[in-house]
């Protein structure tokens, strides 16, 4: 059969390759620094020049830092070509002066699998697994992500994760720096970066600090780009990689779409818009789309606003409109810019959190935990319920432990099902089950309490302004000793408190209700003495009327009202003092313990009365039914006595240190009581022990469904509620310093000789696989503490993948996008999704799991939920290793040096040109190749499909039947042809989303054309016209000009005229002016570039003087020749850098004056020479540039024969900025170099 003429010429042209293996590497554990080749005698000559270098001994806080120094091989896979080249440059470990050591993937795969190893406990698990990790990575199987293959077995701190996401940078100078210095920090260890700059404010907005106008998001985004392309070289091997995202919402992303239009601008990095559910469905509907942001005048925007707008409405945060504008007309522009100049991309943002399974604790979590209306929340203006707060709808101060916090207004969160929070102590809350409260072991989910665990109070509270001292004591003693009748209100006095006391409250009294009354006569309040009971009564209608304002009814006198809780400390106080006084006292002795109690029948009320103390500091304990509910004798108001049925009463005690703090800051009214209390006191010999401010976990039972609410408290994100220390909303948003800890499966290798897929061995590496990724984790130097906290002490997340679908589609004769294409993809990728979950869980049943796994949350994750239910039923029963598990990320280098096709890319080309001192050949894919020698002469089967000859619909089925088997992201270019409309673009987008993809990444053919595109050039009428005169005929000189026909140059005119034109280069702005005579005949150049004196001017000028004599020189060929003869030799030469897109890219200087004289000789910028014509046969380009098969075909063809000529299709391949070489290609969101393995990923 074809796949298996294809495999058995592969092996033959292979054998140098795969076939050789070491015969000094079975046992892999030799610890010395031997090199072989070329390798051993530079490092000889290192050490005789001095040279030190380190040696094996392992690092005991990370045991991965060490040195891995290569064992001598005799037989090793030879690789060739860019395969060897990206191995040797990028990969192989180096001595200290810079040159590779490693000659053999074998070495480093040996280095690399003993340092991953040593995570393992024991000096027996650390061998199987070396060997085991050694023998998945042998064949390139298995390829680590290319930091964790440079790092691994250095000894040297680089971190072995490819890329991180830093939280947005906060809105100030200092929040921006500090963010860059984090990023220019992580960069120069060898990762790339990921920014949202959504925090920022928009262009143009008033900066009242310092009397001035924000720069915006996009001028930010400059400093961030020359970071990274200009400063930051990773290890010395690659320039930093950025990413840099903006939320659609955002009133500056009409400018972010089309930034990069100015050549100029954000050159070092790639630009993505996260996108909301919400904007695709007012696109779908054609509605009004609002940009949008945090109104900077509210008060907590300096503290509170984090760059997450769903978080900030939520908090009550206010936000200012700057526009509005159809939704289609943003879905227009992204468009439009994707067909121009492929970016930005797109992420559907919203849909990967719905999505992410580690949903229960990351910022979309925010919105669950709150509490209920009825609660506490102590505020620098008193003590206020949440509703009443709500209702408000104002920012406040929270009060936590004296100290003030601004808060954000409360918000409704929903309708939920309530739990109440028991204590032993008595203090109480009622919230939903996921609301989390502070422990002296840090925040726990009220669910997850466990009995006897301590939740903290708050130690100080804080004061309204309004009340006084008396009529706090009147509210008190209503409540203890009064009244509520229908008609008035009474308070009562005994025996030495009528004299003592109920003058003083008469008065109060007669204060409080005025002293007026109708038609003007006097109102007093007296207390009115009754011998007989040896009591005294202070009543008034008029104290019932404000009695019933302040919520006391008849037969419902046992509250502590609103007002209490929301006043003056004085009046706190006063009602403090009058309720204990009223049916309070002191019991004990200093031997046993002196305590105040307050008697009450009613448990809510000393609940109440509980609140009202640890606003004070003074801690209370509350012991129910002291006495139980009976019949008992009393008084029956007849001078006898009865038996009457009594309730239950309940005591609140104060004991310790609180007792000396009630005598300090409460007290009795009554002399004798307070003598009893001071008395006691002093009796203290070693006075009384001390409170501890935390009260214990009890019980938490189902309460009923209600309203329930939540507030951001900036700073400490907790408050205070009911006394009790809680978490507030959104101090957790999207965990920043998430990373990516990569590794991919070569499912090119799985497919044996005959088409078949060893689906076997694929599952037996993929398990090994996730084994290495988390041990990785362990292995981490962790650069800040951030991602220390997020990665290794919380989600410890791995990202699996894939390279060389493309190619493992072909070995299987499979056409790429077709039907059966889909079906067989989604057979693999469920295999590799299902043997890492149940690896990762069988890491978990033996390591543990990671440190923020709730057993059942992560269960309703809806990407779990998908998974069999085996796997389920395990990781229910006995955990998990990793959160995230799979990520397709582009390989990059790593396939280039595979030599396969890019993650789950098709073949980008079949053949591109190979230039040596032989000449041009043609190189092809090495699949092709094996093919084409098989069959001679036959017609190429459809299964040889390259990504051009995809219609980008079958783009878009693969990513979605993948995406459906990952539960992170995916990276993969869709390319489109060149006659791709916007529209088109449109639906394609469309239909990512509507397929589940979790983004985009979208190339046109031509949109950023490479010099060897191949189009016939259309000569336009007016430059067929300018051919036909003037332009095209011999140098014409005035007798003025006439010199001797033996002079070398044609003398200058005295007058020319001329044109300056400036031009955007890689080495700055360069101003070229063309001079020419009257008949519009180039007569001389001028080119300024750089400062005066500089060596770039002096070239400059130099290569002006150049071209103004060639124009100038006598003899037969006609002014324009001279101008396209130039051209063609200047046009497309290639530097270091190069800088913008499409018609306007410029590689060089030499290239931007090639640009310019096409452009004032109205050739409209394009290099037309007689050689760019190109015919097509067969969907192939004889022409291509180096391509995909300057990875893969180079080893194969080490000496090539010139090919016979052919005609193959266009391409599109842009220069490398690094190796000049035309192989620079757009996939997998990145662009990389098929002719050196450049890679700016």
């Amino acid at each position: 059969m074809a796949q298996t003429a294809i495999t058995t010429e592969l092996k033959k042209k292979n054998k140098s390759r795969v076939g050789r293996q070491s015969n000094g590497h079975s046992n892999g554990h030799s610890n010395g620094h031997v090199v072989n080749g070329n390798g051993h005698a530079r490092l000889e000559l290192a050490r005789q020049a001095g040279v030190k270098f380190k040696t094996e001994t392992p690092n005991l806080l990370n045991p991965t830092l060490i040195r891995v120094d290569p064992e001598p091989l005799t037989n090793g896979t030879v690789l060739e070509g860019v395969s060897q080249k990206v191995f040797l440059d990028r990969y192989s470990l180096k001595d200290e002066l810079g040159n590779p050591l490693e000659q053999h993937p074998e070495q480093m795969w040996r280095r690399v699998a003993r340092a991953i190893a040593r995570v393992e406990k024991t000096n027996e698990k650390q061998k199987e697994w070396e060997d085991k990790f050694y023998q998945a990575m042998e064949e390139f199987k298995f390829v680590p992500g290319g930091r964790i293959l440079s790092g691994a077995g250095t000894g040297y701190q680089v971190t072995y994760y490819n890329c991180y996401v830093l939280p947005s940078p906060g809105d100030s100078r200092h929040g921006i720096m500090e963010n860059l210095t984090e990023m220019i920090d992580i960069m120069a260890r060898g990762g790339g970066v990921g920014v949202n700059l959504s925090s920022l404010r928009p262009g143009g907005s008033r900066v009242k600090k310092v009397n001035g106008f924000s720069s915006g998001p996009m001028n930010w985004a400059e400093m961030y780009s020359v970071a990274t392309h200009d400063v930051i070289q990773q290890g010395g091997t690659r320039r930093g990689a950025l990413m840099l995202m903006l939320w659609d919402w955002h009133p500056d992303i009409e400018e972010f779409i089309t930034v990069k239009r100015d050549l100029a601008r954000i050159k070092g990095a790639n630009l993505s818009i996260c996108v909301s559910d919400r904007l695709m469905e007012a696109v779908k509907k054609d509605e009004d789309w609002p940009l949008l942001f945090p109104d900077l005048d509210d008060p907590l925007y300096d503290t509170a606003w984090d760059g997450i707008l769903d978080n900030w409405i939520k908090s009550g945060g206010k936000v200012k409109i700057y526009k509005t504008i159809k939704a289609r007309e943003l879905w227009d522009l992204i468009c439009e810019a994707a067909w121009q100049s492929a970016e930005p991309g797109l992420h559907f943002m919203e849909r990967t959190n719905k999505l992410s399974s580690n949903y229960y604790f990351n910022y979309l979590n925010c919105t669950n935990p709150c509490v209920t209306g009825d609660t506490l929340i102590t505020t620098s203006q008193g003590i206020f319920p949440m509703r009443k707060l709500y209702e408000a709808g104002k920012p406040f101060k929270a009060v936590v432990g004296g100290k003030e916090y601004l808060s954000s207004q409360p918000f409704l969160t929903g309708v939920k099902q309530v739990y109440k929070l028991q204590t032993k102590e008595g203090y109480r809350l009622r919230l939903t089950q996921d609301h989390k409260v502070y422990t002296p072991a840090g925040k726990v989910e009220a669910g997850k309490l466990k009995t006897g665990d301590k939740i903290l109070l708050n130690k100080y509270g804080a004061f309204g302004s309004v009340g006084t001292v008396e009529e706090g004591r009147v509210w008190g003693w209503l409540v203890g000793d009064g009244s509520v009748k229908k008609e008035r209100a009474e308070l009562f006095f005994y025996q030495q408190e009528k004299t003592e006391l109920a003058p003083q409250f008469a008065a109060a009294v007669q204060a409080m209700v005025g002293d007026t009354g109708v038609n003007g006569r006097a109102y007093t309040v007296s207390p009115i003495y009754v011998q007989k009971e040896n009591k005294a009564v202070v009543k008034s209608e008029r104290l019932l009327k404000l009695a019933q304002s302040l919520g006391f009814a008849h037969g419902a006198k046992l509250i502590v009202p609103d007002a209490i809780f929301g006043g003056s400390e004085a009046l706190q106080r006063g009602f403090l003092q009058g309720i204990f006084s009223s049916d309070g006292h002191v019991a004990g002795t200093p031997e046993k313990g002196v305590s105040v109690r307050l008697t009450s029948v009613s448990e809510e009320l000393l609940v109440n009365v509980q609140r009202l103390l640890i606003n004070f500091g003074i801690v209370s304990r509350i012991y129910k039914n002291r006495r139980l509910a009976q019949d008992r004798m009393m008084p029956d108001g007849k001078g006898g006595k009865k038996l009457y049925p009594t309730q239950a009463y309940h005591d609140l005690v104060i004991s310790g240190e609180g007792v000396a703090s009630f005598a300090a800051f409460i007290g009795f009214l009554q002399e004798e009581k307070q003598e009893k209390l001071r008395t006691s006191l002093a009796l203290y010999k070693k006075g009384p022990y001390k409170n501890t401010f935390e009260a214990t976990f009890e019980s938490l039972e189902k309460d009923r469904v209600e309203e329930v609410f939540d507030i951001t408290v900036a700073e400490i994100h907790q408050f205070a509620a009911n006394g009790l220390i809680i978490s507030n909303c959104g101090e957790e948003p999207l965990p920043p310093y998430g990373v990516c800890n990569l590794g991919s499966l070569n499912l090119a290798v799985f497919v044996n000789e005959t088409g078949v897929m060893d689906y076997k061995s694929l599952e037996e590496h993929a398990k090994v696989a996730t084994r290495f990724l988390d041990n990785v984790i362990d292995g981490d130097i962790y650069i800040f503490d951030g991602i220390r906290k997020t990665q290794l002490d919380g989600e410890r997340r791995i990202g699996l993948g894939t390279m060389g679908l493309g190619d493992a589609l072909i070995k299987m004769g499979i056409r790429y996008g077709s039907d059966e294409s889909i079906e067989v993809v989604e057979k693999i990728y469920k295999l590799i999704r299902d043997a890492a979950f149940e690896e990762s869980s069988e890491i978990g049943r033996e390591k543990g799991s990671f440190p923020k796994f709730d057993r059942e949350k992560y269960a309703q994750g809806l990407f779990i939920r998908q998974l069999p239910e085996r796997i389920q039923a395990m990781i229910k029963k006995q955990g998990i290793r990793n959160s995230v598990l799979l990520m397709q990320a582009p390989t990059g280098s790593t396939s280039l040096m595979s030599e396969v096709t890019s993650g789950i890319e098709p073949v980008y080309e079949f053949s591109f040109v190979r230039r040596d001192r032989i000449g041009e050949h043609n190189i092809y894919h090495p699949l092709f190749q094996a093919w084409k020698e098989a069959h001679p002469g036959e017609e190429i089967p459809n299964y040889f499909v390259s990504s051009s000859d995809l219609i980008p619909e079958d783009h878009v089925k693969v990513q979605a039947a993948v995406q459906r088997y990952v539960d992170a992201s995916i990276s993969k270019t869709v390319n489109a042809p060149n006659e791709y409309t916007v529209d088109d673009v449109k639906k394609l987008y469309m239909m990512a989303y509507d397929l589940g993809c979790k983004g985009i990444t979208f190339f046109r053919d031509g949109s950023r054309p490479g010099v060897l595109s191949k189009e016939e050039p259309v000569k336009t009428e007016a430059q067929a016209t300018a051919e036909e005169g003037g332009l095209t005929q011999q140098l014409t000189l005035t007798p003025a000009a006439a010199v001797e026909s033996h002079e070398l140059l044609v003398q200058r005119p005295e007058k020319l005229e001329g044109v300056t034109y400036r031009m955007a280069t890689p080495l700055g702005s360069a101003f070229i002016t063309i001079n020419t005579d009257p008949t519009g005949n180039p007569v001389e150049v001028f080119i300024n570039i750089g400062k005066a004196g500089s060596d770039v001017n002096a070239m400059a000028e130099a290569f002006g003087r150049l071209l103004s004599m060639t124009f100038r020189i006598r003899g037969n060929s006609k002014p324009l020749g001279k101008v396209h003869e130039i051209i063609h030799q200047l046009s497309g030469i290639g530097g270091r850098n190069s800088i913008g897109f499409g018609p306007n890219r410029v590689r060089s200087v030499p290239d931007a004056i090639a640009l310019a004289l096409s452009r004032h000789f109205g050739l409209n910028g394009k290099h037309t020479t007689e050689s760019d014509s190109v015919s097509e046969k067969n969907g192939f380009s004889e022409s291509t540039p180096n391509l995909q098969a300057g990875a893969v075909m180079a080893a194969h063809n080490p000496d090539p024969t010139p090919a016979p000529a052919a005609d193959f299709k266009k391409t599109a391949a842009d220069l490398c900025p690094m190796c000049g070489a035309a192989a620079f290609v757009h996939e997998e969101g990145c662009s990389k170099c098929y002719g050196c393995g450049h890679s700016e990923c």
